[in-house]
Formats: structure tokens, sequence, C-alpha cells
């Protein structure tokens, strides 16, 4: 028996032109999605931007907004910092807990209304 594995629906706009910050950045994000789109697979879509601001010329201040979309609902989650990556890393644990906090609503149907009757 084979598992049809679909591409997991992620997307990142927005990456600074410093190529290794972008690469690890990318590969925190592809890693965290692929997670939930593992453990959550009526996830449709998952949007990450990212912003910089920068008001000294050494460091850039970067807003990340993650939306998930998912059938039923729709999560928004944000976070900010000098690191990219590290934004990513303190995003992840609480975008875990919570999708999996309103499990019987979003999740444990596996995206399925309860207003659809089989018929």
């Amino acid at each position: 028996m084979t598992s049809a594995k679909r591409d997991a629906p992620y997307y990142i706009v927005g990456l600074p032109e410093e190529p290794t910050e972008a690469a690890e950045a990318r590969a925190k994000f592809e890693r965290l999605s692929d997670e939930l789109c593992r453990v959550y697979p009526s996830i449709e879509e998952i949007r990450a931007v990212v912003k910089s601001k920068k008001p000294s010329k050494s460091h850039a201040r970067y807003e990340v907004s993650v939306e998930i979309y998912t059938p039923r609902d729709r999560r928004a989650f944000e976070g900010s910092g000098y690191n990219i990556a590290k934004v990513f890393d303190v995003m992840g644990p609480k975008m875990k807990r919570l999708l999996s906090s309103r499990q019987s609503r979003v999740t444990s149907t596996g995206g399925d209304s309860p207003r659809k009757v089989a018929t």
C-alpha cells in the first residue's frame, strides 16, 4: 500500500536578500510547515509574510505574520525579532499549541463540516 504524499501548501514572502539568513529562515519555516501538515492534514495553506524595518543601519527588525487556512477556520500568528529563524523557532510551539487547543472543532473532523450529511 503506497500513500500519496502531497506537497505541503506553504508560501513565504518577503525574505531578506542576505543568503545565509534567508536560507536558514526558509529551512525553519519549511520544517515547521511539514510538521503541521503531517499532524493536521486538513490544512489547505500556510502563508508567511516577512516585513523588515530598518531603524538603524546595522540591524533590521523583522515582523513575521503567519496565516494558516483550514476548510473551516483561519488562524493568524505574529512575531517579531532581529533574527527571522529565531522568530520561527518561537512561533512554532505556539502555533502547534493553539491549533491543538481547538482540535475538536477544526482538526478532529478532518476538515469536514458537521453540517454535511453523508448520503
